[in-house]
C-alpha cells in the first residue's frame, strides 16, 4: 500500500494529478458525468455520488487487479508518473502521494465498507496504479453509478 486518508469529497470528485498539470481540474462533460471519469494527459478525475460522512481512500501499486466482491463500480484510464509525488484528493484538499515512476493503468474503485464500525464512511475508494506499456480506458464494472458499459470520451478540457 502506497497511502490510506479519509477525506471529505467536494464537487463530487477525486482527482488523481502529476504537479505540472494546471490547478482548476477538467471540464465534465454529460459523457463524462456518464462514464464516471474526465481524463486528460496528467489528470484523471472519478465521480463519487454526494453523500453524509467521508471516503477512505487507499493507493495502491499492484501487478494485477480483480474485482471485489464489495465492488460498486470501477473504471481505468491511462496514468503517466514521473519523479515528482502525485497528488491525489478533492478540490482543496489533496495529499502528494509517492508513486514510482512508469505508465500505468489507473483503475478507480469504489467499495462499501466492510465493517460495522465505519458508519462514518460512505465508500471505500481504491486507486490501482496498473504498470503495463500499454495503458488504456475501460469501464470495468458499471454499478448504479456509471450510465454506460463503454468509454464515452477519453479527453477532457482543463477547466
Amino acid at each position: 500500500m502506497l497511502a490510506q486518508f479519509l477525506l471529505t469529497v467536494l464537487y463530487t470528485q477525486i482527482t488523481v494529478a502529476v504537479p505540472e498539470t494546471p490547478a482548476g481540474g477538467l471540464l465534465w462533460t454529460d459523457d463524462h458525468v456518464a462514464q464516471g471519469f474526465a481524463w486528460s494527459p496528467g489528470i484523471a478525475s472519478f465521480g463519487v455520488p454526494d453523500h453524509d460522512g467521508q471516503v477512505r481512500i487507499t493507493v495502491e501499486r499492484s501487478e494485477s487487479f480483480r474485482l471485489d466482491a464489495g465492488t460498486l463500480w470501477a473504471v481505468q484510464t491511462p496514468f503517466d508518473v514521473g519523479a515528482a509525488p502525485v497528488g491525489i484528493g478533492t478540490v482543496g484538499d489533496e495529499r502528494a502521494v509517492a508513486v514510482p515512476a512508469g505508465r500505468y493503468n489507473l483503475v478507480f474503485e469504489a467499495r462499501t465498507p466492510r465493517s460495522a464500525s465505519d458508519t462514518d464512511i460512505a465508500y471505500d475508494l481504491h486507486l490501482h496504479f496498473l504498470e503495463t506499456p500499454t495503458p488504456s480506458f475501460a469501464i470495468l464494472k458499471q454499478g448504479d453509478q456509471i450510465e454506460t458499459d463503454h468509454v464515452l470520451s477519453t479527453l477532457a478540457d482543463p477547466a
